[in-house]
């Protein structure tokens, strides 16, 4: 394996714990809705336990899943703007470096090799740290009904998994260790000189 690989990996890590917890300090106090959670736990508890046939439940889940996502709007679209500003505009302001980028000596640079642009930080950023996934849920919540909602958030958050995915396994294996996000971004990562 690539040693630049683990340093990305271990940048990668490293602030989406210090995104993690920027935006948990924040919304530390934002309300949401605990009954729908309990009701939730109940369910999935229940199945696991094999004292309910969540098929049964499924309508039930759809509309918990539905009320909680609408709770949770403010926690999103602050985790939202964290992420524009620590992602693209810190890292635009620090020559394409994130803190964890500059822990492992790593910076993110446009195909000429030149620092990047801060329309590069948002071709790639945008799809990697799931800004897309935040905006199409919001969006989801006030357009669709509780089942189209329901069908839609998945069908996104499994295209978002499998992007990473993809992204880690052609980082880990073309010879440019080029991603998904990094060609939209028309950008590549190299270790930093100096």
């Amino acid at each position: 394996m690539k040693p630049l690989l683990f340093k990305r990996l271990g940048a990668y890590l490293f602030d989406f714990i210090v995104v993690t917890f920027i935006v948990s300090i924040i919304t530390i106090n934002f309300k949401s809705n605990s009954d729908v959670m309990n009701r939730m736990n109940e369910l999935l508890i229940g199945t696991a336990n094999g004292e309910i046939v969540l098929e049964e439940h499924s309508d039930e889940l759809f509309e918990l899943n539905y009320e909680y996502q609408k709770s949770i709007i403010p926690s999103t679209i602050v985790s939202i703007v964290i992420s524009i500003g620590y992602f693209i505009v810190f890292a635009y302001l620090n020559k394409g470096q994130t803190l964890g980028k500059k822990i492992f000596k790593i910076k993110v640079v446009n195909k000429d090799g030149k620092e990047p642009s801060i329309w590069n930080m948002l071709g790639r950023s945008i799809p990697l740290y799931g800004i897309f996934t935040g905006i199409i849920n919001i969006i989801g919540v006030y357009v669709f009904n509780v089942k189209m909602f329901n069908y839609t958030s998945t069908i996104v958050n499994y295209l978002y998994y499998g992007f990473i995915i993809i992204c880690f396994f052609m980082v880990m294996y073309k010879k440019d260790g080029r991603g998904i996000h990094d060609i939209i971004g028309k950008t590549y990562v190299k270790e930093k000189v100096r």
